[in-house]
This record gives structure tokens, sequence and C-alpha cells, in this order.
């Protein structure tokens, strides 16, 4: 529940800001409560959940409205959510919420914390609308209407695709491939999938790449066709890399590169990667007594990332229009796919490694088709591809992927050296020590985070603990690093230039990994917090307290309330 001590900090937040943002929305609701304030319901209830300030004029700088009747609205409020007088209720699937009566210079309002539904209650909208036009979602301060691709992907999270089984009409089995056929009937030739079969036309419908009269299903096409554009343009990934950190402005460069990938899906993957490789640093490492050059992001993820985009996107109708995209940027690489995350998957759940597939027939042909001479397969399945690509991304130092879901498209951005890379070599060319590449990024942890412990660097590097001794071990002997305490680790001041913290004066290590983690966007909870940083729970918790009485960081809920996250103040 909400003290007003606690909404005193968010509404001074508000007033320095001069607006709502995604978390906060006030309406003055002197009288009644207007359709708008169930639009932001709705839309709260479809996003990530936030807080409603009924009684708090926006045009009055944020302050309560004289004559605000608290009791009267706050009935009103039930009664539309459905928990007073049925015949008042607005809303179908209504989340949950919280009511805090406040007050402030003798005023009192009302704080509302509306939950975000759970997917199975997805799309929450204004009964009388219906959701094609009475659904909304949370962007910024603004409640927008969901688009009719948003309520399709809410209303068929949980609904397994018939999409790629769909046949594709005008094709015939001239349309596929025969080496890419014979690959995955080959695949099978022992297995109970074709028992009982005698011919070619009877093994590919048991594997589902035609039906029993001849017609192609999708999977099919997309699998093993010749040219699947011939009857879908679209679907194609288009990769493109940019001259600056976001796409070009009109009047400058429009892209560097852009090469859009067709053929059979296992055909386009492997070209995109090609296609995104080219566009990559490959930087040296020493390796025993030689060197060898790597992809400055494996090649490994670059696969498992963008064959995800191509299995789990949304192939409906509605979709064939759209592509799968890779956007290249100096600082990162955002790989995008049509349709929302599927199955129940969440953005706190999908590094799980729990398996789950919107389009079964489409994942098992892929699961079947190499894409080299040495078989190794498009899609692994099994749930193991996000596991990998965090584990590879962490432990070549380039942190962990960020994903980003709207209800209907879902964005991976794996991060790039960037501007920094030169940065990192300048600075590890000044020490002048050869290195290999787990030492160069164990260094470069412990200058980014000031100090680390053995525990922390074996998370961040995905090395044995007894491997990542022997590299700070060397790192010490080598005069790079000393040993401040049990296990723990910091750069030596010869090497830090005397700046505690790596140059982050004033804060311990704890509070430098935090507010690296946090936005002033994306607000994210103590667990959240305390898993990106590295640090524990109880260390977590203090380090945030500091921060929020320091004023850096902004809390935005009551200290014991289970909606609490945290953000950098602006």
């Amino acid at each position: 529940m909400w003290t007003n001590d606690d909404i005193a900090e968010v509404l001074e937040h508000l007033r320095v800001q001069g607006n709502d943002d995604a978390r906060f929305e006030a309406k003055s609701c002197a009288r009644t409560i207007g359709t708008s304030v169930w639009e932001s319901v709705s839309a709260f209830a479809n996003t990530k959940g936030g807080v409603l300030l009924l009684g708090i004029s926006e045009d009055g700088d944020f302050s309560p409205v004289p004559g605000f009747d608290a009791n009267h609205i706050a009935s009103q409020f039930m009664d539309g959510m459905g928990d007073g007088n049925p015949q008042g209720a607005r809303l179908t699937n209504p989340p949950e919420y919280d009511v805090s009566r406040c007050e402030q210079n003798g005023l009192s309002f009302l704080v509302i914390d509306i939950h975000e539904n759970g997917i199975q209650h997805k799309p929450c909208y204004l009964t009388a609308r219906g959701p094609q036009t009475g659904g909304y979602r949370r962007m910024d301060d603004k409640d927008l209407r969901l688009s009719p691709t948003e309520v399709f992907e809410m209303t068929h999270a949980l609904t397994p695709s018939s999409a790629d089984r769909m046949v594709v009409p005008e094709a015939d089995v001239s349309d596929l491939n025969a080496e890419a056929v014979d690959r995955v009937l080959a695949e099978h030739r022992n297995s109970k999938a074709l028992r009982g079969t005698d011919t070619r036309l009877e093994r590919m419908t048991r594997l589902n790449m035609v039906n029993k009269v001849g017609e192609v299903r999708l999977a099919g096409l997309l699998a093993a066709g010749q040219y699947p554009q011939q009857y879908y343009p679209k679907l194609i990934i288009d990769v493109v890399a940019h001259p600056g950190v976001e796409k070009s402005a009109v009047e400058g460069p429009r892209f560097v590169d852009r090469v859009q990938c067709d053929g059979n899906m296992p055909e386009a993957i492997e070209q995109a990667v090609e296609a995104i490789a080219k566009n990559l640093r490959a930087p040296t490492f020493v390796v025993g007594v030689g060197a060898r050059t790597d992809s400055e992001i494996p090649k490994e993820v670059l696969r498992e990332v963008v064959a995800n985009a191509v299995v789990h996107r949304e192939y409906d109708a509605q979709f064939l229009g759209e592509s799968v995209t890779v956007d290249i940027y100096p600082d990162r690489v955002e790989v995008s796919n049509p349709g929302g995350l599927w199955g129940g998957v969440t953005l706190a759940t999908i590094g799980s490694g729990v398996s789950c597939c919107r389009n079964t027939t489409l994942m098992q042909l892929l699961h079947q088709i190499p894409y080299d001479d040495a078989n190794d397969v498009t899609v692994e399945g099994g749930g193991s591809g996000i596991p990998l690509v965090i584990r590879e991304m962490k432990s070549h130092a380039l942190g962990e992927p960020v994903f980003r879901a709207t209800p209907d498209r879902f964005t991976v951005v794996l991060g790039r050296y960037g501007v920094e890379q030169q940065e990192n070599r300048d600075w590890l060319d000044h020490v002048g020590v050869p290195l290999t590449r787990h030492e160069r990024m164990a260094l470069l942890l412990l200058k980014r985070h000031g100090d680390m412990t053995v525990p922390q660097l074996h998370v961040a590097l995905y090395l044995d603990s007894d491997d990542i001794r022997v590299i700070l071990h060397r790192l010490v002997q080598a005069g790079l690093a000393d040993e401040i305490g049990p296990d723990r680790y910091a750069l030596a001041e010869k090497v830090d230039g005397g700046e505690p913290n790596g140059g982050r004066k004033g804060l311990t290590a704890s509070e430098s990994a935090i507010l690296s983690v946090l936005s002033a966007d994306t607000p994210l909870d103590v667990h959240e917090i305390g898993r990106r940083s590295g640090r524990g729970l109880p260390t977590t918790r203090k380090a945030l307290s500091r921060l929020v009485e320091r004023g850096v960081v902004l809390a935005t809920a009551p200290p014991r309330s289970r909606n609490r996250k945290y953000l950098l103040k602006r």
C-alpha cells in the first residue's frame, strides 16, 4: 500500500518530468470516472501493469484536485471493475488491483495499482466496444488502441498454430527441392514415422511436407522448397547494416549494406548468418603460442537467434506480408520477427530452457535438415537455444542479450563492443601484456565493475571456478590485478589509474554494477536487478536503498509492495 511520503516522491518526479509516463497515469476525476480511465486500465492490464492517480490533475502540476470525492470515485471504480453493482461493470477480463487512499496539502486522492493480466486473460478491453476497438496497450504516457494483429496474438497466445500446415495455393511437389527432401527422408529412414509407407509421396505426406492429395504444405515449402518467395515474397530474412546507432535520418545514407536472404529457410538462415558476420568485427585472441580470429558475436549465437526468429514467428495469413529483420548497428544487432511470445512464455521465463513452439510442423522439419556437410541442423529444439545464447554472450563479455516483446512482435538485441571496443582495445594495448581471450574478458569485467568475486566471474564468463582462479592468478602475477579479499579481485592501482571502482567515484562496486543494468525507461524488480548485476539479493536490496536515498534511482512503489521496481532517475 502507498503512504503519503511514498507517493509524494512520485508526484515530485512527475512534476519534474512534466508528464505521465509508462508507469503512472494521473486523472482528475473530480465527480465521475470518464472513459479514458477504463482505457488506461485496459492498457496497463495488457502491458506491464501501472498506477492510476485518481484525483490528481496533470494540468495542475500533478496536484490533488479540490472537491475530489474519494469515496464516490472509489465506489464507481469498483463497480466498473465488476466488484460492486454488476450492472456497472465496464471491462471484460478486468485485472487485479489495489487501492490506497492518500492525501497532500489536506486534499485526498486515490492511488490504484493495476496488475498486468496473465496471458490467459488478455486482452482486457471495454466490453461495450469489443476487443477490436476497446483494447489498449501502454506506450510511454499514451494508451494506444490494440491493432488487429495484437488482438489476434493475445487471443491465440496459448493455441498451437495450424498456419504452417496450410496448403500453399498453386504449389505442387515440383516446387520442393529434391536434395532437401531426400535429406529429410534419409533422417527418418528407420523411424516409426515412415512405417507402412511405400512411395516417396507417402513418406512426404507422413512427414507433413504435403497433404494426402499431394498438395504442398507451408512448412514443407519453407523447409525444403526450391524458392518459397515465388508464392510469399516477404518470407525472407532482411539484413540491413546501418551507419549510426539508430535508423538513418532522411538526409543521411539509409544503410551501408543490405542483403535480402531468400530460398528455403535453411538456406536463408545460413545466408543471413554470413551477411551479419561480414558486417561485424573479427578480433584476434591469443591461443597457446598462436592466435585465432573469432567473430565479434559468435556465429553459433547468430545462427540460433536467426533460426529462432524463423521457426517461432507467426505465419497466419495476416502476417505473411512481414519479414524477419536483422538490423546491424555499431553497438548492437537486433533480430526481430512478426508474432509475440507464445505458449505462456514471458520475458521473465524465456531463458528457463522450457521448449514451446507455435509452429510444430515447421520445427520438426527444420530439426532434420542440415545446413552444412557436417550435418549440423538448423534448429536443435528442446529449449536449449536461448540458454546457449545467454551463456555464449556472457562468456564473450558482451553482456546478456536483451529481449523485447510487444503483443505482435519479438526482438532480440545482441550487444556489440561498438563504440567501446576501440576504447577497450586501446586500454588493453596500454596494459602491454599478451593475454588470452578469457584473460582479456576478466580484466575488462574488473574495469567495468570495480571489483568482483570468483563466483561473480564464474557467472559472467561461464568458466569453472578453478579456471577463473588460474586466470586471476596470472593477472595478479602480471601486476594487472590485486586480490583484495578471499576470492575477491580488483584492478591493480597502476592499471586502474587510482580511481576506485573503475572511475565511479563515491559508489561501491555493487552500486556501480546495479546502475549499469538500470535504465530510465524500463523498470526492473530487485530479483532481475540482482540477476543482471551478478549481486546477491541482500546486497542488491541494500545498494538500491542507498541509491534511492541519494536520489539516483527512483522506486515505483512503496517498500513493502510486491510491485516495487526501480528506474534510473532522469
